[in-house]
């Protein structure tokens, strides 16, 4: 049978658990942000990738990139799809 937690126990667990929550919010910030700005993605991989100890950081920067590479040809799509259609009103109205 489990003893329960005493107090400093409980605080320590709910600590660890706000720093878990709180790294979580800001890989998803990075994400966020790397798919939005490919520029600033690719700033965030480069940093990370370069500047970084740890295999843990150089994954986070490597997926950033690809999240950036992403929202790169998204970009890049959405706005050939804007010229195409531009032109294409532009020829049905005879400019």
């Amino acid at each position: 049978m489990e003893q329960p937690l005493t107090l400093e126990e409980k605080k320590r667990v709910r600590f660890e658990a706000t720093i878990d929550i709180l790294y979580l919010m800001n890989l998803l910030g990075l994400y966020v942000g790397s798919f939005l700005s490919p520029i600033i993605g690719i700033i965030y991989a480069i940093i990370l990738k370069s500047g970084s100890l740890s295999e843990r950081a150089k994954r986070v920067g490597h997926i950033c990139l690809i999240l950036a590479l992403i929202g790169l040809g998204i970009w890049v799509l959405f706005i050939i799809i804007i010229v195409v259609i531009a032109v294409a009103v532009g020829v049905g109205y005879g400019f």
